[in-house]
């Protein structure tokens, strides 16, 4: 059964006394962002860690209690960090020099070069021609670090704190129970807040650096 209304209403007045403003307001945070969907999900997202953040504070969970409040923020701020940092490469950037290098890579491509009746062997294999060229990377395979590393060359990441981003990233794998046995690691409230911290400014370097370069 849930907890009396007036209890209930308690809890939540608790919850939203400090924010900054409602859902909105944390939408509109992501301003920069043109695809209608993605900015809601993200306003979305950054507003339901601030909730879960006073939430835990409202009801004063400890120990194991706190992980799951935890855990839930480091996933919600670091899906934040990917889908903002992705748009913008993909999107505004896609035909930065940087974006272009960052999903090419070399490759092997086999050529028939030699005729169909000749052979070669190494040992007991059958040597096969080939050449090293270009090859697009997809989006998808190309390491979370590659593209945090992209955009603080581009400029709308500031690198004093990009290695903040990455690990909060990295903390958000451990969502996978066996990773987090097998890495001995685990999520703490310091490290939520971490993760809280930064997007502040980086939200506003984001915006400064699409300001002045006219975006």
């Amino acid at each position: 059964m849930p907890l009396e209304e007036t209890t209930r209403d308690l809890i939540h007045d608790y919850c939203v006394r400090d924010l900054p403003g409602d859902i909105n307001w944390h939408t509109d945070r992501f301003s920069f962002i043109n695809d209608d969907e993605l900015r809601v999900r993200l306003g979305r997202a950054f507003y339901s860690a601030r909730y879960t953040y006073k939430l835990m504070e409202a009801t004063f969970v400890q120990g194991d209690e706190q992980h799951p409040f935890v855990k839930f923020q480091i996933m919600q701020y670091a899906s934040i960090y990917e889908a903002v940092i992705t748009n913008l490469l993909w999107g505004k950037f896609k035909e930065h020099p940087e974006v272009l290098q960052l999903q090419t890579h070399k490759s092997y491509k086999p050529v028939n070069a030699l005729g169909s009746l000749t052979k070669m062997w190494f040992g007991e294999e059958e040597l096969f021609t080939c050449v090293y060229r270009d090859s697009k990377t997809p989006k998808n395979s190309i390491p979370f670090k590659d593209k945090v590393d992209c955009a603080v060359r581009i400029g709308f990441v500031n690198g004093s704190y990009s290695e903040d981003i990455k690990r909060t990233y990295e903390l958000r794998n451990l969502a996978h129970i066996e990773t987090e046995a097998n890495k001995q690691l685990d999520v703490e409230i310091e490290q939520s807040k971490h993760a809280y911290w930064r997007l502040g400014p980086f939200l506003d370097d984001v915006v400064t650096f699409l300001a002045g370069n006219g975006e």
